[in-house]
């Protein structure tokens, strides 16, 4: 029953700092202007904490797939994306 009880404080505590992850992350993004919000909205509901991976294949087919419709200008894409998962980087730190 310790264990149990154990666990599950140490489980409130790791998702109490992966959300004061995210509202650090989001407030950058609130700073982002343009193609690069339009990126990370985009992006985040598909980031898996811990994934570092899988992430950025996300990432980077989410903003293709952006691209490909339209949803933003292939010119300069590269450096807004680096400054959209600049703010993601920030859930994990």
């Amino acid at each position: 029953m310790k264990t149990v009880i154990i666990f599950a404080f140490a489980l409130a505590i790791s998702a109490t700092g992966v959300q004061a992850g995210w509202n650090v992350a989001d407030a950058c993004a609130a700073g982002l202007s343009g193609d690069s919000k339009l990126i990370y909205d985009k992006v985040k509901p598909k980031i898996v904490i811990g994934d570092r991976s899988g992430n950025e294949v996300r990432i980077r087919s989410t903003v293709k797939e952006m691209v490909s419709n339209g949803e933003v200008d292939f010119f300069g894409v590269q450096g807004n994306a680096k400054q959209a998962v600049a703010c993601l980087k920030k859930v994990g730190s």
